[in-house]
This record gives C-alpha cells, structure tokens and sequence, in this order.
C-alpha cells in the first residue's frame, strides 16, 4: 500500500509590526489572549497588514473565553476611535465549519449575538440548556453570529450545514432532532 500525502493550504502571515486598523470587519489570528476577572479581556491580533491589540466589548467576554485560542483564525468587527480598539464582534472561523472528530454526542450551538438576543436568542439558549439538563448526550452551547441575523434567533446542530429558525419554546423538540442525527 502506497503512501498518501496531503497538502493543507495555509495563510502566511510575515507581519509583526504595530498597526492601527479602520473600523468595520477584519480577518486574522489570535496570537495573544488577556484575561481578566469577567473573561476574556483583549485579543491580540496579527493580520497581513500587521499587529493591533483590541478589547473586547463586555457582552463578549464570557461567552468567548472557552471559545477562542492563540493561533485561532477570526474574523473581527472592529470599532476604532483615535487609538483605541475594541471588537464589537468576534467570529471564529473554524465555527462555521463542520468537523467530525468521531464524537458521537449530539451538540447545537445557539447564536448569542445582538440581533438573535433581541429576537429571544438568551431565551433560546436557556430553554435549550435546562432541557439538556435530562440528557447529558447533549451539548449546548452558545456561538457567535451564525450568518441568518434576519431569521434570528438561529441555531446549528453538529454534522449540519444548515441555521435554523427556532423559537424558545421548540427547544425540547430541536433536543431530540439533535439526538436522533447521532
């Protein structure tokens, strides 16, 4: 039996130098992460065009502590005035792909950003959890935007591609769909 390669196409990214970026989005790995009493506080940021320090807006913190590691690819919204830098957003970008790692416990992630908590995306995730509660074969955890903010609020089951549309009150149903898949 022969061998097999496999060539895995990276991003290079040579630049170390201090830069002040412009608001709005912006791509980049995490090479640096501070962390404080309420989280995560501020990510360090090293792009092509260089490095830039940014803290996080406090409704971020906690949900992205366990989320985000160094070397971790993002994609920031970034909101600049004079030298100060802060992430209004933080997506990570492995988040929007589908990884099977063997794992055969069922998992959702609920989007926890501004515009999915408005349309009752907290409530989603808590109905989601306390439901969970009875079936520790399921995962519940909160992500970043998902991409259906219209739509909203929005969940992604593991081995799915799809977002969903759900309401609070269908958590016990999306909870069996998600341990049917498995």
């Amino acid at each position: 039996m022969g061998t097999v390669t496999i060539a895995l196409k990276t991003q290079e990214i040579t630049s170390k130098k201090r830069y002040q970026p412009e608001s709005g989005p912006i791509s980049g790995l995490i090479t640096g992460l501070e962390r404080g009493k309420g989280g995560l506080r501020s990510l360090t940021v090293e792009t092509v065009r260089g490095t830039f320090e940014a803290r996080l807006a406090k409704d971020l913190r906690e949900g992205l502590a366990a989320e985000l590691d160094e070397g971790m690819a993002v994609r920031l919204w970034l909101r600049v005035k004079g030298s100060k830098i802060k992430a209004q957003l933080v997506v990570p970008l492995e988040a929007k792909q589908v990884v099977y790692t063997g794992s055969r416990e069922a998992c959702i992630w609920v989007c926890t950003s501004k515009s999915c908590c408005r349309k009752g995306g907290t409530e989603l995730l808590k109905s989601l959890k306390k439901a969970a509660e009875e079936n520790p074969e399921v995962q519940v955890k909160q992500c970043g935007c998902l991409g259906a903010c219209k739509k909203g609020p929005s969940l992604k089951m593991r081995g799915d591609k799809k977002v969903y549309q759900v309401s609070p009150g269908a958590a016990p149903d999306w909870l069996s769909a998600a341990l049917n898949r498995n």
